[in-house]
């Protein structure tokens, strides 16, 4: 588990399932993500099952100590200790509870994860153009690598995404 000043960040459980389906069919949360407009429940379920037993991959919940409810959503992909690790997905799904700095709080227990427990070397993430959360990411010290063209799969669409990286020297330039 991950803690911050408001945050608990755990692993996820089926149970929480619900909360994911529900927070992505919204389009304010599955706008800027490979999410198509007409995920299935089943499908949510399928996909968490898949990535829960991929030894790459880490799912987990981001609760809010205040109330003790699920506010949002983290999905980390390709790890490899020592190397490197993706940030796949990651949302406040809680509407109301965006722009309160709790995404932030959430990325920077990430990047001690990764950096200090996991010892990468390498914590990277895309986004697709026009994702309001890529001021949070260049704030947090992430660099731009570069655009992936056509990178990207939404509703039978192809989208490019942009490429951003933060190195292990880089992270501990900055605590």
């Amino acid at each position: 588990m991950l803690f911050t000043r408001d945050l608990i960040i755990r692993k996820s459980i089926i149970e929480d399932i619900d909360y994911f389906y529900e927070w992505e069919v919204k389009p304010e949360v599955s706008n800027f993500f490979s999410i198509d407009t007409n995920q299935t429940y089943d499908t949510v379920v399928r996909t968490f099952i898949h990535d829960d037993e991929d030894d790459f991959k880490r799912q987990y919940t981001i609760i809010l100590k205040e109330t003790d409810e699920p506010i949002g959503r983290i999905v980390l992909n390709d790890i490899n200790t020592g190397w490197k690790a993706e940030i796949f997905r990651i949302y406040i799904g809680a509407l109301p509870l965006r722009g309160k700095g709790y995404g932030k709080q959430a990325m920077q227990a990430l990047m001690k994860l990764a950096f200090e427990e996991w010892n990468i070397e390498r914590l990277y993430l895309d986004h697709y153009t026009g994702n309001p959360a890529a001021h949070l990411y260049q704030s947090l010290g992430f660099q731009y690598e570069g655009v992936l063209r056509r990178s990207c799969r939404k509703n039978g669409k192809l989208h490019d995404v942009h490429l951003m990286s933060m190195l292990k020297d880089e992270y501990f330039a900055q605590v």
